[in-house]
């Protein structure tokens, strides 16, 4: 095998390797939005709606929410008031539930928020299959570019070897 084939098959192996090691760092970084599917509740508290009124948010209400695709957002409505939120209208001391099935930001109109809207991020839940794609989606390029850059550098060193050697 000559130089150049094997300088171009270590350039891929050390492309998957510092792939999969960044990749792999990022899901165990962000291993909290990379759960499987399963039922989130979200509570109104009792005086709620009186807060929003004078303009105050309720501190235990979130601005904006993250999802995995099959998730259910369960909201209990402790508060003596109605709200909605979205498609959903839940009575005082009740609860509804949104199946949350498909990849989508979504903006949607709110009763118990200040501004009148909740953010919801909905993802794709992460699988080992993802993370496979994604180390082999990022190594073989970053591979190729080290195996370019190794032969602009290699023959470089060769001809000023071939030149001190004259």
């Amino acid at each position: 095998m000559n130089f150049s084939i094997k300088r171009i098959i270590i350039s891929i192996v050390l492309g998957l390797v510092v792939a999969g090691i960044t990749t792999e760092l990022a899901y165990f970084l962000l291993k909290k939005e990379n759960r499987e599917p399963g039922i989130i509740e979200l509570i109104i508290p009792a005086g709620t709606g009186e807060l929003v009124r004078a303009g105050q948010a309720s501190p235990d209400v979130p601005r904006d929410m993250r999802f995995v695709v099959g998730d259910t957002l369960r909201v209990i409505n402790q508060d003596d008031e109605n709200h909605q939120l979205g498609p959903l209208w839940i009575p005082a001391e009740t609860s509804a539930s949104l199946k949350l099935e498909s990849e989508e930001n979504m903006i949607f109109e709110c009763s118990f928020q200040t501004g009148n809207y909740l953010g919801i991020t909905v993802q794709e839940p992460v699988t080992l299959s993802t993370r496979i794609s994604g180390i082999f989606f990022a190594g073989f390029p970053l591979g190729a570019i080290f195996a370019v850059y190794s032969g602009l550098v290699g023959p470089q060193k060769k001809k000023e070897n071939d030149e001190t050697a004259t």
